[in-house]
This record gives C-alpha cells, structure tokens and sequence, in this order.
C-alpha cells in the first residue's frame, strides 16, 4: 500500500485544498472538477454530490427513482450471507424512505457515532445539529436547572440532537486522540466531508447511493471512519463481519469508479476506541489504528451486493418483501453442536460454541 505520508498531490489536488478550505470555516468555493452541488430537488444524474444534508440522504428519497445504500444492501443480502436477526427485505422496507409508514430507529451508539464524525470531519456544523446540555442536567430539578430545561427543549423544538455532558466529553477526548494520531491525522488532511455519490446500477437499473466519511483530494485511498468497542486487529475484525463494513467498502468503491471513472487503490479504515461510559477519566489513553480491508473481502463485499440488489429490484417489481421465511426451509442444530454430538461429545467445542456446557444443564 502506498505510504499515504508520501503526498505527490497534483496541482489540481493543491488547488482543491485551497479552493475547499478545510478548516471547517463556511464560505464560497469554487466546485473542484468531476464534483457537483446539491441543487436542493431529486438527483437525476449520477454523480458527487457536495451539500446533500444527512436528514435528506437517510430520511427521505434523494434520487430521482426509488434508491438503496450499503446499510439497505446488507439487509437485503440475508439469505446470501449471515442470516442474522434483522437482515430481510421486510426489515430493509420497514425502515425504508421508500415506505410511508417507516419505523425509524435511533441509539445511543448511533447518536455518538453521528456526533463523534460531525465533529471530527465538520465541526463548524455542531451548532447547528447539537444541543449539549450541562454537568448534572436533571429534568427533576425544575427551578434549580429551569434555564437549562428551557434551552433543551428550545433545542429540541429546532431539531437538534440532544448529547448530554458526559458524552460531549467522551466525543471531544475521542475527536483529540484522532488528530493526535499522525497517520490518522494525515488521511484526513486533504479533501470533502460527506460527499454522496449516486449512480444507477447497470445490470438492474435501480439507483444506488453511497456516502463516504471523507473523500481525499486525490482521491488516492477510500476512508471510511469508525469508532468501534475495540479497535485491535482481534476485535475490529469481527466488527467487520458484524456489522458489514466489506459491503459497504465494496459499494463505495464501485460509486467511485461509476462517477469518476476509476476507484481508489485501497480502502481503509480508520478506527478510534470509543472509552466505555462510566468507565472512562478525562486524561485516559485511547486507542487509535488504521485498518487496511483485502481486495478479497471488498470483493465478497462485492459479490453479496450485486445479490441484494437483485433482490432490491425483484422486490420493487413485485412490491413484495418477505420476511425470513416466505417457504418452509430446514433449520437445525448449529454446526459446533452437530459436531459435538456426532462425535460422541468428545470433540473439542469450535469457536462459535457458547462457554461452557450450559446448553447441557437442563
């Protein structure tokens, strides 16, 4: 892999980080090449798209057909990779901008991890999306906190996201340990925030949209930030498989290469250990690395995208989504307990068996 260190950024790349002061200061700038703005309606051509508001790329219909993104993808591969609580068309359409009727979801974790990029990638936007509310906030202490009340629900009556004082803290020691980190610094020096890429797929015609976390000037490697529980080798790679991070690199880096003509060299992932609430002091060490994803696995990514889109468009031609089932299927024992069993319980339980023998105290 290229060392990221070694900048050999053209003109057109200096230009750009001239032009697109990254700073976070708002002012007028001049759009780079290959990019567009966001002219406030349904994009109906394929494209970079600079301005596009999150509430607007997750809560609403942003292109000009129906659309699916990398977290809709992993819902509809379910029945092609893990077949795991929650991966179904019915679960993708229940949470979909294209249902009328959609249950939207929000978490605490969801809610730091917005909180934790706006800051580090745009922090001029913070006042306008956050509202933080005081050490020992307490909605019981009406006359002793009523400014403080007042101001928080103001806030939430303009939309703002409400993050309490304890988790400004985390966030602002999470965003610090970041820019501390020199190679994690580095990535992050030269280039756009939250830049959505939209194409149509060719194969199925359907419209497909991505949203890289940061798109470097040169366009040299792809980044998607992640704060994760446990940022080691150990525990980002089970991240990757639990929550899909290969299908969301694989998409991102095909919308590179349907707007721009070719896709980045690399993907990478840098990663900050978030500090577990209550067990975390103002000073404490946190962890930072930058995660390299294989070709191979974007290109399992890949394979189980190219899937659910053909699900997604299936669905949409038949405005049917099925659960887990929609046939009677088989559904047995788990692999590590069929091999135990026929082993005449002898076998050495695999990694996916639960501690213990519990499972046989009953």
């Amino acid at each position: 892999m290229t060392n990221p260190f070694d900048d050999t950024a053209t003109v057109a790349d200096s230009e750009f980080f001239d032009d697109f002061n990254l700073s976070g200061e708002k002012r007028e700038r001049p759009i780079p090449p290959g990019f567009k703005v966001w002219g406030g309606g349904l994009i109906t051509e394929p494209g970079a798209y600079i301005g596009v508001p999150m509430e607007m790329y997750h809560g609403k219909e942003c292109c000009a057909g129906p659309s699916t993104s990398s977290t809709g993808l992993k819902k509809l591969s379910g029945d092609k990779g893990p077949r795991i609580k929650g991966r179904t068309p019915r679960h993708f359409w229940n949470e979909s901008s294209l249902n009328p009727n959609r249950k939207k979801i929000d978490t605490v974790a969801l809610r730091m991890g917005r909180a934790f990029h706006d800051a580090l990638l745009q922090p001029d936007l913070m006042p306008d999306l956050y509202h933080f509310t005081p050490k020992g906030f307490s909605r019981a202490s009406t006359v002793k906190q009523a400014m403080a009340i007042a101001e928080a629900d103001a806030a939430i009556k303009a939309g703002l996201c409400i993050m309490g004082h304890e988790e400004m803290q985390r966030i602002n020691a999470m965003v610090d340990a970041a820019r501390a980190d020199p190679l994690f610094a580095a990535l992050l020096g030269k280039g756009e925030p939250e830049v959505t890429i939209a194409w149509q797929d060719k194969e199925t015609g359907v419209w497909v949209r991505a949203r890289p976390d940061f798109m470097l000037a040169n366009r040299r490697f792809a980044l998607n930030v992640k704060k994760a529980a446990d940022a080691s080798y150990d525990g980002f790679s089970r991240a990757i498989g639990k929550f899909g991070y290969a299908q969301s690199a694989a998409l991102e880096m095909d919308g590179y290469a349907a707007v721009f003509g070719d896709a980045p060299s690399a993907f990478l992932h840098p990663v900050i250990e978030e500090p577990a609430k209550g067990q975390w002091e103002e000073g404490d060490y946190i962890a930072t690395a930058v995660w390299e994803l294989p070709a191979e696995d974007i290109e399992r990514g890949r394979w189980l995208n190219r899937m659910a889109l053909r699900t997604f468009a299936d669905c949409l031609a038949a405005d049917k989504w099925d659960g887990y089932t929609p046939d009677p299927e088989p559904c047995g024992l788990p692999g590590y307990l069929r091999k135990l069993i026929d082993e005449g319980g002898q076998a050495e339980a695999a990694n996916d068996a639960p501690t213990g023998n519990k499972w046989m105290e009953n």
